[in-house]
């Protein structure tokens, strides 16, 4: 029968030769076919074909082929694998891609018509070790749901913020900014298979296996890893705070190399993305104003005279005679953010260190919302001991905003309330050869208070930004025994503080006219000195042993832990009215006391764990969590909770009778 299948081939072959088909295949095929060099059309393009196939020979269907340095010319494979392109000029390379397997780089030759491929499956994905609750595991022996996100998956992306990041970058993830006007104040939410409570649906934020510092805390190039948990299985073992999910977020380390200098930074460009369409000609605007009062049956506000007297005159002088675009006195178009990172890593068989630096300036495209922080990160390991080694995380940063931006983060003061939606276009904002504040130019409207957004901005100084500054420091021991144990015990030490002081102020509004600026309305505000002060401490302290084993067919490991944990929030506020000058900026430099206020609260939680996986000849897997809080919370009765998870999976690809198929 072999005997027989292979004259079959060689009489296909034999026939193909003699009806001179123009394509020559050879099954299976990893070289390349030699064949007369192929003639040119007039304008030098040329055909060619192929097949594509995995290592067993079959087909792949609906792979990418596309030339490297021109992706536009491209295909895909058929049903039995086969591509065809045109392609013109030379040194070209054709991309070969598909899901799941290697990408595979042709080069294109003048004498070669058919390419048969040969595509390799990417085997290190199911050998990826992942990071999940106090330990790693291997992709393939996964029970849960667990996402795996690496640095490279957003490195080219020109970002200030690691909460942005991870956006699009995981299945189930939801990352909203609806701040974006407001740097350093981004109101982000993120969720993980969706809202899941109706109170706090954010997911338990663990970096360096430390809990209590949020994702925007991180530099974006200073990570590493990000894992996902997604289901009860995966992430029952960090309890009650694991119900909306768990993102575990790993740090650059060190590596045994000499020291490496790394320099990234990027510039972008930030603007509105959308304007709004604004009646921004003040004739237009007294007439639609008109037209709409006599059609409810009122009186026009508006004169004819006034409206033909703004037509006429608002081109020669537009500070008496204004058609204002809020728009273009509120918004800094472009804006543009920096972003520079330094690092350094290296190290020996003994010590390996990874320290970065960044500095982030962010301006805002609102006025006055400027952000800019200084950040320091440095992860030391060193080995003592074949068995005995220590380590520690130190990061750090300071930031500072300008203080109007937590009055924008508060209500879009500038825009929304009192700001740009109550005024109109017949308003000077400014007059930069007065320095002075316009208010309406129009006697006629009947509003003469109308806000001033520009004025607004200018209410809260910026002489004194708000300042925020975090330190994080992290040591921990490693001690293995014997072979397959290992005892690892941490303790973390979490300490922030912002300092916010507002220095509120007032501008008098004028209507200019030929004679000179008029005051229209005093300021009315009552100036104030408020400053407030917010503390966090965070302690905890942690201790796990973790044994792993394998005996003939039977494989896994044996997880046990505790932790203690302790947390106080301070705050106090401090208010004085009626400033003696405007610029004098001491708490005495207000005459009136205002209400002075503080308060802490504090809590602590205590928990034990554990967790258990088994595998059977790679073929069956079962894994086991279980924690245990007892928090302060809750009435002495009623402190303790308890979560357990269980999880089976079956490897079908590793039965025998999967061995031959796909």
């Amino acid at each position: 029968m072999k005997h027989l299948s292979l004259l079959f081939a060689f009489l296909l072959i034999s026939l193909n030769n003699a009806f001179a088909e123009t394509e020559t295949e050879l099954f299976p095929v990893t070289a390349e076919t030699e064949l007369p060099k192929i003639e040119q059309t007039a304008d030098g393009s040329r055909r060619i074909s192929g097949i594509v196939r995995d290592e067993n020979a079959i087909p792949i269907i609906g792979a990418t082929v596309a030339l490297a340095n021109d992706p536009a010319v491209g295909t895909i494979t058929d049903i039995d694998g086969r591509f065809a392109l045109e392609v013109k000029g030379d040194s070209l390379m054709l991309q070969v891609s598909y899901i799941g397997y290697e990408t595979i780089d042709v080069p294109v030759k003048p004498n070669i018509r058919h390419y048969p491929i040969t595509m390799a499956v990417i085997k290190a994905e199911l050998d990826e070790v992942v990071v999940i609750g106090y330990g790693t595991q291997r992709k393939v022996d996964l029970t849960g749901s667990v996402s795996s996100i690496s640095a490279g998956a957003f490195a080219d992306r020109p970002i200030t913020n690691a909460t942005n990041a991870l956006a699009g970058l995981a299945s189930g993830l939801t990352v909203t900014n609806s701040g974006g006007n407001t740097p350093g104040y981004e109101a982000q939410s993120i969720l993980v298979r969706g809202q899941g409570t109706l109170n706090n649906a954010a997911p338990l934020v663990v970096v360096d296996g430390m809990t209590g510092v949020a994702i925007s805390d991180i530099n974006p190039q200073d990570i590493e890893n990000i894992s996902v948990l997604k289901d009860a299985a995966s992430s029952a073992i960090y309890g009650s705070r694991a119900a909306n999910g768990v993102i575990l977020i790993t740090t650059r380390h060190g590596a045994e190399s000499a020291p490496r200098l790394t320099y990234s930074g990027n510039v972008s460009f930030e603007k509105v993305a959308k304007r709004l369409n604004l009646v921004t000609d003040y004739a237009d605007f007294m007439e639609i104003q008109n037209a709409g009062l006599i059609a409810n049956g009122q009186a026009a506000r508006f004169s004819q005279g006034k409206i033909d007297e703004w037509r006429n005159d608002a081109g020669r002088n537009p500070t008496i005679y204004p058609n204002t675009d809020w728009q273009d006195h509120i918004y800094r178009n472009p804006s543009v953010v920096q972003n520079h990172n330094l690092s350094v890593t290296g190290g020996g068989r003994r010590v390996r260190y990874n320290m970065s630096f960044g500095y982030v300036d962010n301006p805002g495209m609102i006025y006055y919302t400027d952000y800019n922080r200084y950040q320091l990160r440095t992860n030391l390991d060193v080995n003592i001991k074949p068995w005995l080694s220590v380590g520690t995380n130190l990061f750090g940063y300071i930031d500072s905003n300008n203080p109007s931006s937590e009055n924008a983060a508060a209500g879009g003061d500038v825009i929304f309330g009192s700001g740009a939606f109550n005024t109109v276009p017949g308003m000077t904002l400014y007059d930069p050869a007065t320095g002075l504040y316009g208010g309406i130019q129009n006697p006629e409207e009947e509003n003469v208070s109308n806000f001033n957004p520009y004025r607004r901005q200018w209410f809260y100084k910026d002489d004194f930004p708000t300042k925020t500054r975090r330190m994080v420091a992290k040591l921990y021991a490693s001690v293995k025994p014997f072979k397959g144990l290992t005892l690892r015990g941490s303790f973390t030490y979490n300490y922030w503080t912002r300092r916010v002081e507002q220095h509120l102020t007032d501008r008098d509004l004028y209507r200019f006219t030929a004679d000179g600026p008029v005051l229209i309305r005093e300021g009315v505000v009552r100036t104030y000195i408020r400053r407030y002060n917010y503390a966090n401490t965070y302690r905890s302290s942690e201790i796990t042993a973790n044994y792993v084993f394998k005996a003939s067919k039977l494989s896994g490991s044996v997880l046990v832990g505790a932790s203690q944990e302790y947390d106080k929030d301070e705050h106090e506020s401090f208010l004085r009215y009626d400033l003696i000058d405007d610029s004098l900026t001491s708490i005495d430099a207000a005459t009136t006391n205002g209400p002075i206020g503080g308060n802490y609260t504090e809590w602590a939680m205590r928990s034990y764990f554990g967790r258990v996986n088994l595998s059977w000849d790679d073929k069956y897997l079962l894994e086991a969590n279980f924690r245990a809080d007892g928090s302060s919370k809750f009435a002495p009765k009623h402190r303790w909770g308890y979560f357990p998870s269980v999880s089976a999976g079956w490897r079908l690809s590793e039965e025998g009778f999967m061995k031959n198929t796909r």
